[in-house]
């Protein structure tokens, strides 16, 4: 891989350049501050695989320099490792906010920067494998007829409060579940019939539609503390990152509602009408390690679920409305 580090500590950069050489990872370049990275990522004939970044430095530090290097088109899908000694939660929340892919904390163990890397390059080695059993995909335009790939394909969307990469929201969680995950829960929330509604239709339809059902999701969260994740398909991974009430049934018909403003058409004018299905949410204390990624799959599986069986659920969200209302 092609490896950019960004540190203001010329010690750490030594020490990283040692470690990654003797792990084999020689194509690096060392950077001491993040004016100095954006220079070198603007010079480089051919982009960077990786970057990884101290949070602390001078001027603009690394949470600002990762928010602007993910701006930047070729970018936006580049795995960004911050290596910081800065292991508070704030630190943590807002690192993975502006697009880290992931997060250590110094004093590093070689060997998990080691097996970090190794993961980025496996992840690298699988896209560069699709895009060469799939050579239309390099080529083809937003007017196309989106595919199965496309649909099962988690999408990177930018510019929407709380929404960040699926990898990088399970890694947020391996990281945080170090430190405490009291108060925090994941629930899933699906759109039933996309694939069967996009058939035929383009590549721009789909995407600005899921793009527009991520932002009527965030906006109803707000203005809580939370992290959402397109899924594939019609399907979003949500996380609370606060203590505070949440009521799937009231949330769905909050979504639906909002959509519904979005007032939502495909390219042709015709009407284009989609329906949320929340799960229940999950509690994610007392997880650590993979469980707490599998309390995350879980929370889909439940929205995946519910969806199957609308009438039970149409039935318990009335109850509980009623309920609210007084009645």
């Amino acid at each position: 891989m092609k490896i950019l580090a960004v540190d203001d500590d010329p010690i750490i950069l030594e020490l990283l350049a040692e470690i990654l050489g003797v792990v084999g990872f020689t194509n690096l370049t060392l950077c001491e501050s993040a004016y100095e990275a954006l220079d070198a990522v603007a010079g480089a004939d051919v982009p960077f695989d990786c970057l990884l970044l101290d949070i602390q430095m001078p001027g603009m530090d690394g949470v600002q320099l990762t928010s602007t290097v993910r701006k930047i088109p070729q970018y936006a899908t580049t795995p960004i490792l911050m290596i910081t000694a800065m292991s508070d939660r704030s630190y943590i929340d807002s690192a993975f906010s502006a697009g880290a892919s992931d997060y250590i904390t110094k004093p590093f163990e070689i060997v998990e920067v080691h097996a970090r890397l190794r993961l980025i390059e496996q992840l690298l080695k699988d896209r560069r494998q699709k895009d060469d059993r799939n050579p239309v995909e390099l080529t083809r335009d937003a007017a196309s007829i989106v595919t199965l790939v496309d649909l099962d394909k988690r999408l990177v969307l930018s510019e929407i409060d709380g929404c960040i990469e699926y990898l990088a929201l399970e890694n947020y969680l391996l990281q945080v579940s170090k430190i405490s995950l009291f108060g925090m829960r994941a629930f899933g929330i699906v759109f039933p019939d996309v694939h069967r509604i996009f058939q035929s239709r383009s590549l721009y339809e789909y995407q600005s539609t899921i793009t527009d059902l991520a932002e009527a999701i965030s906006d109803c969260l707000k203005p809580g503390s939370f992290f959402l994740s397109h899924a594939g398909g019609g399907d979003f991974a949500c996380v609370l990152k606060e203590s505070e009430a949440f009521d799937s049934a009231v949330f769905e018909a909050t979504v639906a509602d909002k959509v519904r403003e979005m007032d939502l058409h495909f390219c042709d004018g015709r009407p284009l009408t989609v329906i949320p299905v929340v799960g229940d949410a999950c509690p994610l204390q007392f997880k650590s390690g993979r469980g707490v990624v599998n309390t995350l799959t879980r929370a889909m599986a439940d929205a995946e679920a519910v969806s199957r069986a609308p009438p039970v659920r149409k039935a318990a969200h009335s109850w509980q409305l009623k309920s609210l209302l007084g009645f």
